[in-house]
């Protein structure tokens, strides 16, 4: 089971991630009752073995908590499976762009690779304490902790708009067409180089890559909802199912 929450304030969503043979997570709460953390979950909880799952690239980074540890996952260029706790798992994943300029650090540093969040800013902000023994208690405890280390940096962060702007304008979702590379790299008025490596500062990797991510994701959005392959690749600017198939095989496997 899945559930994820909008907290727009962090620019980002808290998640949860429960074992399918996990029982009893319960209605996340409405946050604008401020009430987000404690309405994850309650009720005990019954952890069995984690299966391994698949984790598909879709330009973002998160913080996750594990073992006790707050953890960044940085933007994935490709699929990975992830082998996590038989335990619920809380995460925050943040719009592209964000974190990084939160951590005061190069996306790019960070992609493809699962880093201590303490190794990144130090200090106790980035340990977890006394989350609870178990089930419901962890994971409320573990969101609240997430949500007071993020408001914690957002606090202390000066938002650079042009990241957001950039990955909005190469998102099909919300640019419809999306714009090419070329047609970003005029409206920002850099030259294709700087925008490669300002891409690369912000999200990870290039313009191009992070392009075909968001592309993939909005098709896949749109075969999950009932549309066939075909319209899909079709309504998200694919040349054909084809392309698409091609597109997904290079991200996925």
């Amino acid at each position: 089971m899945y559930r994820e929450t909008r907290i727009p304030r962090l620019r980002a969503s808290l998640w949860v991630s429960v074992p399918d043979k996990v029982h009893s997570l319960a209605e996340a709460a409405d946050p604008d009752r401020g009430n987000t953390a404690a309405g994850l979950a309650s009720g005990p909880t019954v952890a069995p073995a984690a299966a391994p799952s698949l984790i598909v690239p879709d330009g973002c980074m998160d913080l996750i908590v594990i073992d006790s540890q707050i953890l960044i996952a940085g933007a994935d260029s490709t699929a990975r499976m992830f082998h996590g706790s038989a335990a619920p798992t809380v995460g925050l994943r943040f719009d592209s762009g964000v974190l990084a300029q939160l951590l005061t650090t190069s996306a790019g540093e960070l992609a493809d690779r699962v880093t201590p969040l303490e190794a990144v800013i130090g200090g106790r902000n980035a340990r977890v304490r006394n989350v609870g023994e178990g089930g419901a208690a962890a994971v409320m405890g573990s969101a609240r902790v997430l949500l007071d280390t993020a408001g914690g940096l957002m606090d202390r962060a000066a938002l650079d708009l042009r990241p957001m702007a950039l990955a909005r304008a190469l998102d099909v979702r919300s640019n419809s067409p999306a714009q090419t590379v070329t047609e970003a790299a005029a409206e920002f008025a850099y030259s294709p180089r700087q925008l490669r490596r300002l891409s690369a500062e912000w999200f990870g990797y290039g313009p191009k890559h992070l392009a075909k991510i968001l592309r993939w994701q909005a098709a896949r959005d749109l075969i999950d909802a009932g549309r066939s392959r075909t319209a899909a690749a079709a309504e998200v600017g694919y040349a054909d199912a084809a392309h698409l198939r091609r597109d997904e095989r290079s991200l996925i496997g």
